[in-house]
């Protein structure tokens, strides 16, 4: 039964029980607090009854409808209405028995409901007869009219209580229904999230390949020009004609950053590759000679075959070792090796530059450790100062 329903039925029963009992207490006022004291003690039992044994769960985790124990007290409220009518000199407390089928078809199932109605309403003949001083005629005669009252009762109360099961089962529906659309609903705010997060994911891989791409691309060019207008600016005064000669190889190394961006961005847009492994480890080794006057040997074992992630990998190791190495480590020689070993690539860049005993990551070299990290490669560097700066790949 749900809360306001059985809290509807519980006040009528209360108001029909109190209103009887003080009916019986005015008319009978010889017996009245014999009559008051065994009204009290069924006010007591029906209420155990109500609030604790048909609770699906109460307090003291009393669990729903212990049959038993809800049979005794059934039994005392009998007993006492059968008490109540023998010192009741009307008939008024015969309403007792009705109080006490209509509680009964409303917390009991269609089987306990007619039990009940046959059982009290014989217990309430015999009630009449001892009114009436065993007169077996005017006995039958009321007992007969009290028919149709405990009819009607039974039916009252047996539609109460299947509309009260109807509600429940309707609310059960509905409670079902709002659960899974509440699982659904969060099930929807899950995925949405976890949209969201990918996407956010994505474009902040995706702009890290461009800067890396960028950097991997223009970066080295730049170093070059910067290294040719160094030498310019220190020939201007002394040779002319070489300065101007370093100038026009700055100049031809900015028109190719500049090809170089356009195909970043080409590459970028189609999803095409930048270079053409080992031709561009060549030209990358020829330039850099050609430019920044440095030495650079090279063991290179040209039969490896690398996926198109490795090899973009060690192409910018080797343009960001080569840079920095020139730039920031003034090295004038350096040792490139590429070999296969026990089925593993190793890939090694190492210079005779300045060094340092303490190595900081910039962009390059952390850009550099995620993406040979994502290959599920190893990534070592070695530095000590004024012996030179190593880098080295294994895949």
């Amino acid at each position: 039964m749900n809360n306001k329903a059985k809290n509807i039925v519980i006040i009528i029963n209360y108001c029909v029980f109190t209103l009887i009992m003080l009916v019986d207490c005015i008319y009978n006022s010889t017996n009245w607090f014999i009559l008051m004291s065994l009204y009290f003690i069924l006010l007591t039992a029906y209420s155990i009854n109500t609030f604790f044994l048909h609770d699906p769960l109460n307090k003291w985790g009393i669990l729903k409808k212990h049959n038993l124990m809800i049979l005794a007290v059934y039994i005392l409220e009998v007993c006492l209405i059968f008490l109540i009518n023998r010192f009741d000199s009307t008939h008024v407390s015969i309403g007792l028995y009705l109080f006490m089928l209509a509680d009964i078809v409303v917390n009991q199932g269609f089987i306990g409901g007619i039990i009940a109605f046959f059982t009290l309403y014989s217990i309430s003949g015999v009630s009449i007869l001892s009114k009436l001083d065993y007169d077996n005629v005017r006995a039958i005669s009321s007992t007969l009219l009290n028919l149709p009252i405990f009819i009607v009762v039974y039916i009252i109360f047996f539609l109460i209580n299947h509309l009260l099961k109807q509600t429940e089962l309707i609310e059960a529906a509905l409670k079902e229904v709002t659960v899974k659309k509440l699982e659904k609903d969060s099930m929807y705010n899950d995925l949405k999230e976890a949209y969201e997060r990918v996407e956010s994911i994505t474009a902040l891989k995706e702009r890290n390949r461009i800067a890396r791409e960028i950097h991997d691309t223009v970066g080295h060019t730049l170093t070059t020009v910067l290294v040719e207008m160094e030498a310019a600016k220190r020939l201007i005064k002394k040779d002319v004609n070489l300065a101007e000669s370093k100038l026009n190889l700055a100049q031809g190394q900015v028109r190719k950053g500049l090809n170089d961006i356009r195909s970043s961005v080409r590459v970028l847009e189609n999803g095409q590759d930048i270079l053409d492994f080992y031709s561009d480890i060549k030209s990358i080794i020829a330039e850099t000679e050609k430019h920044s006057g440095a030495i650079i040997k090279a063991q290179i074992d040209y039969n490896i075959a690398l996926t198109k992630a490795q090899e973009k990998v060690i192409i910018s190791t080797l343009l960001e070792g080569l840079s920095n190495g020139i730039r920031h480590g003034k090295s004038s020689a350096f040792l490139v090796k590429l070999y296969l070993d026990n089925e593993r690539v190793f890939f090694s860049l190492e210079d005779n530059g300045g060094g340092a005993d303490i190595v900081t990551y910039g962009f390059g070299l952390r850009a550099m450790r995620e993406r040979i990290l994502e290959l599920n490669g190893s990534l070592d560097i070695s530095s000590k100062l004024g012996e030179g700066f190593s880098i080295y790949i294994s895949f």
